[in-house]
């Protein structure tokens, strides 16, 4: 049995069988062949087996859209795909730019096999675009076997190269596996590159910037606020006795408050705003565009959220955390160490008045004010 299936229904072409002809009681009208849609793209099984018993091997699924606007062509491929046996393969086929729109946007394709010269928008454009939005792996197919046309497929981001004119099923199934498998190598390669750098970029118990990016984020801020005469504020936050936390409830608990205080911030600030672990229990908010009274409110707010919030152990214990914190409001001209260290001291005059408060250190320019 061949499944075709075309804009979300299905249509079955059927050939006889004993076991079909007995709940027969009428005559069946000849299958014709699926209509061909203007509009949209053809899809059919082409080398689908029926499972003969439960213990059969389920083959490897796999969708290929062959683009090209060569009928004779088209049934070439499909001949060949037909007789590929370790795969089983859903084949759709666009002649044209809105029918590769629409199976690009409609569904999962594994591979694509893209003539160079398509009506329109040309295979090379193509090309560019899927290998740039990262759709699918492109093959891509040509009648002018020249060094000059794969060269320029394969700097658009082609996995493979077919000349038509030497096409065989050896060569197509060969340049499929080979595809597949390069793409997937790139695919784990690029899993792994951006793995690492979120790890260099964010803590891992958290989800936050870590010290060094929220310091790069704090510098890049600087520098514009620098050029631009923008306010912004620093807030430097500590969460109230956290050892005594580890040492009651266990660190795994302490682990929990951290994460969990984390989330609160992440919550309760604005989008504008960002948010980094500086160091153990220590915490960076950066509030762009934010003059001091406008920060302190956010800063309090903030406070007050974080000492109604329960937390809880794993033993189902409930219990309470407070944090400090340290406000400081950039100066012009001033560098972002100046401004770290006075946030750092306004923090530690937080904890010598005792703790659960938001502190502020004037600049030099607002004291000499006062």
């Amino acid at each position: 049995m061949t499944k075709f299936t075309e804009s979300g229904q299905a249509a079955m072409v059927t050939k006889c069988t004993a076991t079909e002809k007995q709940y027969s009681r009428s005559p069946v009208a000849p299958a014709t062949k699926p209509r061909t849609d203007v509009t949209t793209t053809n899809s059919c099984f082409v080398n689908k087996n029926p499972a003969t018993s439960k213990t059969q091997i389920r083959r490897p699924l796999m969708k290929i859209l062959v683009c090209d606007d060569d009928p004779a062509d088209c049934e070439l491929l499909r001949t060949y795909l037909q007789q590929i046996t370790d795969k089983e393969i859903v084949l759709l086929q666009a002649q044209h730019t809105r029918q590769i729109q629409d199976a690009l946007g409609k569904h999962r394709i594994d591979l694509v096999l893209m003539d160079n010269q398509m009506p329109g928008k040309s295979g090379m454009e193509w090309l560019v675009e899927i290998s740039k939005r990262q759709l699918a792996p492109v093959v891509m197919l040509t009648g002018s076997a020249t060094e000059e046309i794969a060269a320029q497929a394969y700097q658009g981001g082609a996995i493979g190269y077919l000349p038509k004119g030497s096409l065989s099923l050896e060569k197509l199934s060969n340049t499929i596996n080979t595809a597949l498998d390069k793409w997937t190598r790139l695919q784990q390669a690029k899993a792994d590159k951006e793995k690492l750098e979120r790890l260099a970029t964010f803590d891992p118990l958290t989800g936050l910037y870590n010290r060094q990016a929220i310091l790069g984020k704090l510098r890049d801020l600087g520098n514009l606020a620098n050029r631009y005469k923008d306010d912004f504020s620093l807030i430097m936050l500590d969460i109230d006795h956290l050892r005594e936390v580890n040492d009651r409830h266990g660190h795994l608990t302490g682990d929990k408050v951290l994460q969990k205080i984390a989330t609160l911030i992440r919550r309760n600030i604005r989008d504008a705003d960002t948010v980094g672990r500086y160091g153990g229990e220590e915490f960076i908010i950066i509030l762009p565009r934010t003059n001091l009274a406008s920060s302190w409110a956010a800063a309090e707010r903030l406070r007050t959220i974080i000492e109604r919030t329960q937390m809880k152990d794993y033993a189902g214990d409930v219990f309470a955390v407070t944090v400090s914190q340290g406000l400081a409001a950039w100066e012009r001209g001033e560098d972002t160490y100046s401004l770290i260290s006075r946030a750092d001291e306004a923090l530690r005059k937080a904890k010598e008045k005792g703790r659960n408060r938001v502190q502020i250190l004037l600049g030099p320019s607002l004291r000499d004010k006062i």
